[in-house]
């Protein structure tokens, strides 16, 4: 269904409980957000070896290619960029480098270049594979990244790959066995990183749940701010979730503080793919075009949760979790939801001293 944001609409008795927490942005001229606004984009690096799997994610989740599809992939055989540009938060530039080799000893890639700014390093593990040369190859990568001085600013992250072939206890064998042996070598070769891994699979919605986690570290200058604003719609309107999603990825590029169930981030897609589908009966696929100022969707599951989703701007969706019982309020919802986006377009302005984003 649709409704109309203007706020002078709404009605004096829905505006005695808004939002109550100021979100403060930074000022214009405050000189840590110049310097953020000057750097150059921010880098994910897939490492590991052929068949692991890193063409593949990049194509699932980047290019809205088919999981089956993924199996008719080559596989990479030279160093390979691209820039992938969602919205102003997913803007990154994804390099694969080739599996076979040892990619730090290639006399002919700018090392300086790639590793400049901010970056995240995923090694992707085909754990259906005897993965004891991935795990060797992770230690001397990190070694090597050390040894050059790169690896001090640079979020690791391992990803468990092809989960969907094994069983939840062999899931969490494997996911124990991995982080204590690349742990352990690291150990000894006196490197002390926050190595963080994820269960994933393009065949499910773990691989999109991994990259928002990797996308955060990538903005941590905004993520607090993000959550607050989150918060502060969420608290007086009595919603249990609330998360901010690109449209184009389903990857969520905030949600409030407390953590979110698997379940529930699955559900949040499921509902992003019901709109897009009932939307493109009657309009125009291109760049997501049923998405506007006006777009409101709702859904009521049989065990009381309804789940809302409001569009912000610039490819930005707001997904809420709430019961039933909370739309007695709507207009509260709607007019709190109305002050969220007014909040994101002052920190989009701030932050990026760009005209607001339509």
């Amino acid at each position: 269904m649709y409704v109309d944001d203007d706020d002078d609409q709404i009605p004096n008795s829905y505006s005695q409980r808004p939002i109550t927490q100021a979100i403060n942005p930074p000022p214009l001229d405050d000189p840590e957000v110049e310097e953020d606004i000057n750097d150059v984009k921010p880098k994910i690096l897939l490492f590991g070896l052929r068949r692991s799997g890193k063409t593949s994610i990049r194509k699932v989740v980047f290019h809205k290619m088919s999981a089956n599809e993924t199996i008719f992939l080559e596989s990479t055989t030279k160093l390979e960029h691209e820039d992938v540009s969602k919205n102003c938060f997913i803007d990154y530039v994804i390099y694969d480098f080739p599996g076979q080799a040892d990619a730090l000893e290639d006399s002919a890639i700018d090392y300086s270049h790639i590793f400049d700014g901010k970056c995240a390093l995923i090694f992707v593990i085909d754990v259906l594979e005897e993965y004891k040369e991935a795990l060797d190859k992770i230690v001397n990568t990190l070694v090597g990244l050390d040894n050059k001085g790169m690896l001090e600013n640079i979020e690791v992250f391992v990803f468990i790959h092809k989960v969907d072939g094994l069983s939840d206890d062999q899931r969490a064998e494997a996911l124990k066995d991995i982080n204590f042996r690349v742990n352990d070598e690291l150990s000894e070769a006196g490197i002390s990183i926050n190595l963080k891994t994820q269960l994933t699979s393009v065949y499910d919605y773990s691989i999109f749940e991994a990259l928002s986690i990797v996308g955060q570290k990538l903005i941590p200058e905004l993520l607090s701010t993000f959550e607050s604003l989150l918060n502060a719609l969420k608290e007086p309107c009595g919603m249990d979730r609330v998360l901010l999603f690109d449209v184009a990825t389903k990857c969520y590029i905030a949600t409030d503080t407390e953590s979110v169930p698997t379940n529930k981030y699955e559900m949040c897609c499921d509902m992003l793919d019901l709109v897009a589908d009932v939307s493109n009966i009657y309009t125009t696929p291109e760049s997501f075009s049923f998405y506007d100022s006006k777009s409101f969707s709702s859904v009521h599951l049989d065990n009381g949760t309804v789940i809302l989703t409001k569009y912000i701007c610039n490819n930005l969706t707001l997904v809420c979790l709430l019961q039933e019982s909370c739309l007695t309020e709507l207009g509260l919802i709607e007019y709190n939801i109305a002050k969220f986006s007014q909040g994101m377009d002052d920190v989009l302005k701030s932050h990026f001293k760009r005209r607001p984003v339509k």
